[in-house]
């Protein structure tokens, strides 16, 4: 029904009635928006423009912050770089030092060893000139002893006993002064 008495105000060919009070309401509107954008545009403008520079310099920060965490971590990462290459020279050096140490421990065993050789032989060496004088005594003791039993055998048939004592004397003393070859 209210849609009736609409269409039934507006003046015939006409869409909608153009009077004064139309105008002039419309003309109202139309300040009343340019005044409430006014208002608005001087009631909101600086605080938005405020915010809005406040949230521009607050992302400025963050991305010098982020900037500056970058070139940081190019850093840390240079250095870790480095740190890596100082690590695997330390890590050569003490590989060759445990290489020459143990060459060095294995040049002294066996320094050792011929040390302890040569003991050893010298040693044997001492015994076998020990046993070879002893030999030799030895020796001498059954050469007199043969000489004598063979030079009594002859003598007593030749030789009284008094001759052959004084014989036997002369060849003891003969081989007593006698060098022995070693």
């Amino acid at each position: 029904m209210e849609l009736m008495q609409v269409l039934t105000a507006v003046p015939e060919g006409r869409v909608f009635g153009l009077d004064a009070q139309m105008f002039a309401s419309t003309i109202m509107q139309i300040l009343n928006a340019v005044v409430l954008f006014g208002l608005l545009f001087f009631i909101l403008y600086k605080p938005v423009r405020t915010a809005l520079q406040k949230r521009t310099e607050k992302i400025k920060s963050q991305l010098d912050r982020a900037e500056q965490d970058m070139s940081q971590a190019e850093s840390l990462k240079a250095q870790y770089a480095e740190n890596l290459s100082h690590i695997e020279d330390e890590r050569l050096e003490i590989l060759d030092a445990a290489q020459k140490s143990a060459m060095q421990k294995g040049r002294d065993i066996v320094d050792g060893a011929k040390s302890e050789a040569d003991t050893v032989k010298r040693q044997a060496q001492q015994v076998i000139l020990h046993q070879q004088e002893q030999v030799r005594d030895s020796l001498r003791l059954h050469v007199i002893e043969l000489s004598s039993a063979m030079a009594s055998k002859i003598v007593s048939h030749v030789i009284d006993r008094e001759v052959q004592d004084r014989l036997f004397d002369e060849a003891l003393r003969e081989l007593e002064e006698a060098t022995w070859p070693k």
